[in-house]
């Protein structure tokens, strides 16, 4: 059963070991005022509900009501323990890199008389901040500026090591981390921000061309690479990565294109199954000078294939290969063979409707 209010304000001015005149003293009334309060003749004046609620160390909604809000209560007390939760993650992380960096600062000078590796220590430390506090401290924006700063920071790692190693990779490497980037957050930006409204219903063949046009900028970078560091004798890119990638990407662009088809799942799966194999032929049709990639790519030739014969090592994985190939051409038959009895069905139900 509720309180009334002068039972709630009673009780709770017992709970303080208040007499009513110490009460009426701190909210500079007279004793009678609050005895009046507590037989619910008279209430206090609005004005002095926030420092009688102070007082007494409950809500002013409590007080209004005559009732204790537990789960009120319950969660104000558990955002208490969040944050003090987090102000500990905090200053734990603060206090860990500032060790990490004294004691290194001090070690490489006393060890090599300069600081050489100390540089790679605080960006791999700059690194590790973006990962644990920089999350905190960023208010707006936090999906553009996280992974912003994630990059950022890596490349400043990247780029000290090399430095330290004295290297070449750092373009290579960045790209690389860029690219990965680019795969995964391209899609969420077109579809979250208003800025690409007009072209977002056009978001995975932007974001397929995107990552198509970012992969063979990497490529290009690892074909000149190679040439240059391993005394390659031809560039491969040419020959072998773009007609690849190029046909990776057409085959892509029709796969999306499949779901914009008016047809049943059935003879879409179909489809998709078809196109697979279309990119399992792939390898049949390359050829290449170089005599150890072009074995490599023979491995995948499935015009090859030999099934009384199972015992060289190619021959071997060509059969194989061509039995995936016919497997996943059985399946993509019997998927169109259904979809096409259901789309017939279908048909004669809506002509005789």
């Amino acid at each position: 059963m509720q309180n009334s209010f002068g039972s709630f304000l009673k009780q709770k001015r017992q709970e303080k070991n208040l007499t009513q005149k110490n009460l009426a003293s701190m909210l500079f009334v007279s004793e009678s005022a609050v005895s009046k309060w507590e037989k619910d003749v008279a209430r206090p004046d609005i004005i002095l509900i926030p420092k009688l609620s102070k007082i007494l160390e409950v809500t002013e909604h409590e007080l209004i009501t005559a009732s204790i809000d537990k789960n009120a209560r319950e969660e104000k007390k558990q955002a208490k323990n969040w944050r003090t939760f987090s102000i500990g993650y905090d200053m734990f992380f603060y206090i860990i890199y500032t060790l990490a960096l004294v004691t290194c600062f001090i070690c490489n000078l006393a060890i090599d008389k300069t600081l050489s590796w100390f540089y790679v220590v605080l960006s791999a430390l700059i690194l590790a901040f973006t990962f644990t506090n920089l999350p905190k401290l960023i208010k707006r924006h936090r999906l553009v500026l996280l992974p912003l700063s994630m990059f950022l920071a890596l490349c400043l790692l990247l780029g000290v090591c090399a430095i330290q190693t004295s290297g070449d990779w750092f373009l290579l490497s960045t790209l690389a981390v860029l690219f990965v980037l680019i795969v995964i957050f391209i899609p969420i930006y077109i579809a979250k921000y208003k800025v690409f409204e007009k072209i977002k219903k056009y978001n995975d063949f932007i974001s397929v061309f995107i990552d198509f046009i970012m992969l063979n900028v990497l490529l290009i970078v690892i074909d000149f690479y190679t040439v240059i560091n391993f005394y390659a004798v031809n560039h491969w890119y040419f020959n072998i990565a773009l007609p690849i990638t190029l046909c990776v990407f057409l085959l892509l662009n029709v796969f999306l294109c499949v779901r914009f088809l008016k047809t049943n799942k059935f003879i879409k799966t179909s489809v998709i199954l078809f196109l697979i194999n279309a990119l399992y032929m792939l390898p049949s049709f390359i050829k290449v000078k170089n005599i150890k990639l072009q074995n490599e790519i023979d491995s995948l030739n499935i015009f090859k294939a030999n099934f009384s014969y199972w015992q060289a090592e190619i021959t071997l994985e060509n059969n194989v290969h061509l039995i995936i190939f016919l497997t996943i051409l059985l399946l993509a038959l019997v998927f169109l063979l259904v979809g096409v009895i259901l789309h017939r069905k279908k048909f004669k139900q809506n002509k005789n409707s």
